[in-house]
């Protein structure tokens, strides 16, 4: 490779027969004005879901004929954007036998092995991104852009064997891919998500896993930027359903990103945060709403989101009879027994204040699990409120006594440390929304 490059990421939500056209769109301006572009794709809308409840169902009920059939149904769900997008018969034709021919691999991997096991569900599950990644190339091919599909494990992207949360290998990775695409001046279309262990076995990468291969390809590959294409806007500054005045971020820097947790996410950012490379977060439609992520010359103090999370429990423990360490101890091997997701945890000396998120529903027997070996432990429902920036210490003590004046029950309160980015509060209330605007109307505008 001899020209500069950007990254783009192209999420699920955004590879429709809709906006396919509109990412050629993009991708034929970066070439047009002298890049190298390169695109990693997720899975198609829901398809990650639906392999997964398929393979949910298969464990419960393992035969030839429920594979048959799921083998099918992916296939028709990936033809008919094809027959959406490639309107040249022989092209289509082509598009759908390399299809079939994958998911002939698919079938057989599947009827192999009647013991789905971690392994097997990632080597599964990668196929969303692969299909994505063929289709994306034969329109892009069909549509007079040069590309050509490069799968992850054909580079190779190298990780570790923790199957479903694998993480990168970085320098034997970077050194393939350089090696990969170097001699490559085409469009490269690149899997998501995926990646193989040093023995070739499939990995997947864990939540928002293609923003972390989208990030480590353009760390690697000393990208002049990535851009995380969205099918909205850049970062706004709170949610508009809430507060409806709420505006695009034009620029944040990368410590900013992180404490928001839902603008890039956590694996991804730290590749970018090491190297320094630039990303944006960009409307797909209209690039020109967009946010910058990088460094800051001179920042200034303040708030820049307000965020919140909903549906969440407060656990309070307390032992005077075991050590807060130990304590500690025992209460995450529980969690992690339930898979269940802690978001913050304080403690004093004899006693934890958990919060968690019970997405899979499993809460209550981390709770009966407790109630038997701990002294006392109380459950209660939660929300946890949010402002991401740069503040003073006096910030926090103002965002704290607005929580009390709105009588929010305070349950666990902000606290200031150096170099504070980011002050969070949990609270129960039964008007959460009312919270935020006014924490919005204090801090931001």
């Amino acid at each position: 490779m001899h020209k500069k490059i950007i990254v783009n990421k192209f999420g699920g939500g955004i590879l429709t027969k809709d906006l396919i056209p509109v990412i050629k769109k993009r991708i034929k301006e970066q070439t047009t004005r002298g890049y190298q572009s390169i695109a990693v794709v997720s899975a198609m809308p829901k398809m990650t879901d639906y392999i997964l409840l398929f393979l949910n169902n298969l464990k419960e009920n393992y035969s030839a004929e429920i594979i048959k059939t799921f083998i099918s149904d992916i296939f028709s769900k990936h033809e008919q954007i094809i027959n959406d997008l490639i309107l040249d018969i022989d092209l289509q034709k082509k598009t759908k036998l390399e299809l079939l021919k994958n998911l002939e691999n698919l079938e057989k991997d599947l009827n192999n092995k009647k013991n789905i096991s971690n392994d097997l569900e990632d080597k599964v599950v990668a196929y969303g991104e692969k299909l994505s990644a063929i289709i994306l190339t034969h329109y892009l091919n069909a549509s007079g852009i040069q590309a050509q599909k490069i799968l992850a494990e054909e580079i190779p992207i190298i990780t570790d064997n923790n199957f479903k949360n694998a993480n990168i290998v970085y320098q034997v990775s970077e050194v393939n891919i350089n090696k990969k695409l170097s001699k490559i001046d085409d469009v490269v279309v690149i899997s998501g998500f995926t990646g193989k262990t040093i023995t070739g076995e499939i990995t997947t990468l864990g939540r928002g896993g293609t923003d972390t291969t989208a990030c480590f390809v353009g760390t690697a590959l000393k990208a002049e930027k990535i851009i995380l294409w969205k099918d909205v806007g850049g970062v706004l500054s709170a949610d508009p359903k809430i507060v409806p005045e709420a505006e695009t971020i034009p620029i944040i820097s990368y410590l900013e990103a992180e404490e928001s947790g839902k603008i890039i996410h956590d694996k991804a950012i730290q590749y970018v945060k090491m190297f320094k490379t630039p990303i944006e977060i960009a409307s797909i439609s209209d690039p020109k709403k967009n946010t910058k992520v990088g460094l800051i010359k001179k920042q200034e103090k303040g708030a820049k989101i307000v965020s919140l999370k909903k549906d969440l429990s407060l656990l309070l423990i307390t032992d005077e009879n075991i050590k807060v360490n130990d304590l500690l101890l025992m209460v995450s091997e529980i969690f992690i027994k339930y898979k269940v997701e802690i978001t913050l945890i304080s403690n004093t000396r004899y006693s934890l204040q958990l919060v968690a998120n019970n997405s899979n529903g499993q809460l209550d027997k981390v709770y009966e699990e407790l109630k038997g070996k701990v002294n006392k432990i109380e459950m209660v429902n939660a929300s946890m409120v949010f402002l991401v920036g740069w503040f003073h210490a006096k910030d926090v003590s103002n965002f704290n006594d607005l929580l009390v004046k709105l009588k929010t029950d305070l349950l666990i309160s902000a606290f200031y440390y150096e170099n504070c980015y980011r002050m969070e509060a949990v609270i129960r209330t039964d008007n959460i929304n009312k919270v935020v605007k006014a924490i919005y109307k204090k801090f931001i505008k």
